[in-house]
């Protein structure tokens, strides 16, 4: 498999997982914090924050941010 396929496997899987209500980088990006603390508190965040848990599945970009600001919180507790 070239690399073109594999861009095209991992898009359509990509599609595949949409779903009707998810939220953009922006809308994630205003309640990461609340959702890493909440993860921290040992709150059940899956059913909270399943649309964010749904976005950082999907984005490479906001996942970063939020393992960045996780590691951030994690040395202040």
């Amino acid at each position: 498999m070239d690399q073109s396929d594999g861009a095209m496997q991992k898009l359509m899987q990509m599609i595949a997982r949409t779903q009707q209500q998810e939220l953009d980088c922006g809308e994630v990006f205003a309640v990461l914090d609340l959702y890493a603390e909440a993860l921290l508190a040992g709150e059940n965040e899956k059913e909270q924050f399943a649309l964010v848990v749904q976005h950082l599945d999907l984005c490479r970009d906001c996942l970063e941010e939020y393992e960045a600001l996780l590691r951030v919180l994690e040395t202040k507790h």
